[in-house]
């Protein structure tokens, strides 16, 4: 059988969902795509169990064909074909590409030994923009644990109410959340969404495209115009997130959020990325200091602040990581007179709130 193809027709979809191929799976399989021609249109089908990927483009041909074949090794010669016309001859067990002076030759697998992979039937569904959506996601996925003895903790917890739609990540020791309003959104149960998940849907989503989420049982759907991502979901209770929140946390400073970011990094060069840093909330200003054994560090910086004086410790990356996802000019720190949590908002902003923990020293 032969067709003829341009090299762009599978080179874009294939870009977007080859690296949801398993490299180094128990099942060799999962390091393939499934790549069906159809008379109307050609499919491509990527998966590793848990997360799976749909791609479909316009293509009018008369042969109907199921190959399976390595993603990441097709990916690599498509992008080194010229933007042309390519001709694939699919034979027995192998497909032969060739274009101009150039011809390789791969190896097939069976077609029926590839996982089934199919859009899911929602119980409930919801369109989002999605450069606010992606906006969403960037807020929160450098909260969300890494620790798998935490399983849910390893995930991003997403529901919606009163048409606004909320999304949380934590690790434990600190909590990221983002809301946003949508227009005709309707309450949904809390779901988790895996972070491997949350990071492929930044790959695929362009700014600018609507996003389609579609909610079932097990699994959530995220579909765009060119790519459709299904994902499993986490089983289990996430944390309540909203009695996490400190409410009278009275000890309020107003900092400049340039000011800030840079004394923290100024700060950062004497210690390691895990080592603690001090943050004193004194009159008018913020300190903040580090030791290691390299040598010490203070740096003060101007900030509103009119109760007593209080020192707290902090992981340098959790603040530094907070502070630099506010997008406001100026940032709100809120803390307790005893240890607890600590509150970083945006000034005049209720829909992103950070909170970290203190570090007991």
């Amino acid at each position: 059988m032969k067709i003829d193809i341009n090299r762009d027709l599978l080179l874009v979809p294939l870009t977007k969902q080859v690296s949801i191929t398993e490299r180094r799976s128990i099942m060799p399989i999962l390091s393939n795509v499934l790549i069906d021609f159809s008379k109307n249109r050609i499919s491509l089908y990527s998966t590793d169990l848990e997360l799976s990927a749909i791609s479909h483009v316009q293509h009018e041909g008369t042969a109907e064909k199921k190959i399976v074949v390595h993603g990441r090794k097709f990916l690599d010669i498509l992008k080194e074909m010229d933007p042309e016309t390519m001709n694939f001859e699919i034979k027995d067990n192998t497909l032969t590409l060739t274009q101009k002076q150039s011809e390789f030759v791969l190896g097939l697998q069976d077609s029926e030994e590839f996982p089934e992979v199919k859009e899911i039937a929602g119980i409930q569904e919801f369109m989002v923009d999605g450069s606010m959506f992606l906006e969403m996601l960037e807020k929160v996925q450098f909260a969300i644990s890494s620790d798998e003895t935490r399983y849910v903790l390893t995930g991003m917890y997403m529901m919606a109410s009163d048409g606004i739609l909320s999304v949380v990540g934590t690790d434990g020791f600190r909590m990221a959340l983002c809301r946003k309003a949508i227009e005709g959104l309707e309450s949904f149960k809390g779901v988790i969404v895996p972070k491997r998940s949350i990071l492929e849907i930044g790959r695929v989503v362009a700014e600018g495209e609507a996003v389609k989420v579609v909610m079932g049982e097990k699994h959530v759907q995220f579909a765009t115009g060119s790519v459709v991502l299904i994902s499993r979901l986490i089983e289990g209770g996430f944390p309540d997130y909203e009695n996490v929140i400190p409410k009278g946390n009275s000890n309020v400073a107003k900092v400049e959020k340039a000011k800030l970011l840079k004394g923290l990094r100024k700060v950062s060069t004497i210690i390691s990325k895990s080592e603690p840093i001090k943050i004193t909330l004194r009159q008018g200003a913020i300190g903040i200091e580090a030791e290691s054994e390299v040598g010490r560090a203070k740096e003060s910086v101007e900030a509103a602040y009119e109760g007593d004086e209080l020192s707290m410790n902090f992981n340098i990356r959790f603040v530094t990581d907070v502070v630099a996802h506010i997008e406001q000019k100026d940032i709100l720190v809120s803390a307790p007179s005893t240890y607890g949590a600590v509150l970083f908002e945006g000034d005049k902003s209720e829909m992103y709130k950070n909170i970290v923990m203190p570090i007991r020293v």
